[in-house]
């Protein structure tokens, strides 16, 4: 008997091991809001191929993926909420009521803990995620937009637009430590751990704004295209990448330097930036084209554009790290 059943169980621990084995290449995944269609497309970023697409909230924006890829929230500005997504399962699993404006979003490593960004309410929203609602309104700077956290989940860091500022939240007590100026009109932020800086990307203009991250304090500016938007790191931190909105492009900063050693073209009026966990692929939401646009900057030539939904945004740290 055991010898009979020795050949059938080899081959369900081969099929279970190949299961378990492409399951694995499917992740991570990237997740982009569709404004125009309320709707979140999901690509595998092994095959840069779209697996679902799911409905969300009105007028989806802003979208981050937490939890090492397990929790995705969607911030909807048309009707007024946060998506919940399983990012594994590639299900919406709740909504949060949120403010009048929630815009940008981040999630910590944990996944326990979410942060929005409110454009009309002027706060960030603290949500515990596992309990699906909102703990805390912490008062920001006018129309805040881009959000970052530390790894350690202690910090959170908010690009002001509309006061030119970026203020850093002590995740602990929930309250503002302390508050910048930077260029005018920040909006995406992409936090550097290792060196600790953080780069933001100022929309009027049209430069980067690069801070000490512990303190706030100025280390320098970078003229870049016409109206940055997102900012992603690639290459381990060796090289800050930009969408500039205007000039459907994107600028490659040199981080040593702080100067633009390349500019790359992408879709019409690229958006939201993320890169992949490998460092070097980087993904591009192209509002107007509909598509994401993925580059290889170890090989800039080469490029591969994605069809996605109406109006791809994806404001935030689209694929998890």
């Amino acid at each position: 008997m055991i010898r009979s059943s020795l050949p059938t169980i080899l081959k369900v621990a081969a099929t279970a091991a190949l299961f378990f084995s492409l399951q694995a290449t499917a992740k991570p995944y990237a997740f982009i809001t569709n404004q125009g269609a309320d709707s979140l497309t999901v690509i595998d970023t092994a095959t840069n191929t779209v697996v679902k697409t799911l409905k969300v909230g009105s007028k989806p924006s802003g979208v981050a993926a937490g939890g090492h890829g397990r929790v995705i929230l969607v911030t909807n500005p048309g009707s007024k909420d946060i998506t919940i997504v399983d990012g594994e399962r590639l299900e919406v699993t709740g909504t949060v009521t949120a403010g009048d404006g929630p815009l940008g979003v981040a999630v910590d490593s944990d996944g326990k803990r979410g942060y929005v960004a409110d454009w009309y309410g002027h706060y960030v929203s603290v949500i515990d995620i596992p309990a699906r609602r909102i703990i805390a309104r912490i008062p920001v700077g006018k129309s805040p937009a881009g959000l970052a956290v530390s790894k350690d989940g202690k910090r959170v860091y908010v690009a002001n637009r509309d006061s030119d500022s970026i203020s850093l939240i002590d995740a602990v007590t929930m309250k503002v430590i302390t508050t910048a100026k930077v260029g005018k009109h920040p909006f995406g932020i992409s936090l550097d751990e290792k060196k600790q800086r953080l780069y933001t990307a100022n929309v009027l203009s049209n430069d980067i704004s690069v801070l000490d991250s512990r303190t706030l304090q100025p280390i320098g500016s970078i003229p870049v295209g016409e109206r940055p938007y997102a900012i992603t790191l690639a290459l381990d931190g060796k090289q800050v990448i930009v969408t500039n909105q205007y000039d459907d492009t994107v600028s490659v900063i040199d981080a040593d330097s702080l100067k633009v050693i390349d500019t790359l073209e992408v879709g019409e009026y690229p958006e939201g930036i993320s890169t992949h966990p490998d460092g070097h692929h980087v993904y591009v939401a192209n509002w107007f084209s509909n598509s994401v646009s993925v580059l290889d900057i170890a090989e800039p030539e080469s490029t591969t554009s994605i069809p996605t939904g109406d109006g791809s945004r994806a404001f935030g740290q689209f694929i998890a790290p």
